[in-house]
């Protein structure tokens, strides 16, 4: 039986356009030491962010929208090492159309794309941030393990990293 309450989340996991941004980033980031933009550090940013919004009592945004969120937020990482675009604002624009396709409306496509083009902000608690944006920013940082890390003591951002000392989340 198939689960209708991800049907769109499982078409864009079948896309090959997002096969193909995940593929393009693996092969940039193939030699690179520290953290890294694949799948599975794209479905732990999902969960984390729905997980986030459940905890914030937040009804309006659905597993499936934060979700989509999750897994299209780096898919543009690959146009930052090739061309120094800005991964967020790259990320936010191919997941747009990617999002289209799969089914979602204008404004869960307007709601999602915005929270992707936000989520490097340095302050996500900023008053004029959606909950979907404040949730997917920090879920992003959330799901770095860098108290575990090979690359701890090259990392730039360590001192920046919640997870730098232990398990907060």
């Amino acid at each position: 039986m198939k689960n209708k309450m991800m049907e769109r989340v499982n078409r864009i996991l079948a896309s090959r356009e997002y096969r193909d941004h995940l593929e393009r980033n693996a092969l940039r980031e193939e030699s690179r030491p520290f953290c890294r933009h694949h799948f599975e550090h794209l479905l732990t940013v999902a969960r984390l962010t729905y997980l986030l919004l459940l905890e914030e009592g937040c009804p309006f945004i659905n597993r499936e929208t934060a979700y989509a969120a999750g897994l299209l937020h780096d898919i543009g990482r690959w146009q930052e090492y090739d061309y120094g675009t800005d991964h967020a604002l790259a990320s936010a624009e191919m997941a747009k159309t990617i999002l289209k396709k799969v089914g979602f409306s204008n404004s869960e496509t307007e709601l999602i794309t915005r929270a992707i083009a936000q989520h490097r902000l340095k302050n996500h608690e900023q008053p004029h941030l959606s909950s979907l944006s404040r949730a997917l920013a920090k879920a992003d940082q959330y799901s770095r393990l860098c108290f575990n890390c090979q690359a701890r003591s090259e990392c730039l951002t360590l001192d920046r990293q919640p997870h730098k000392e232990e398990l907060i989340y």
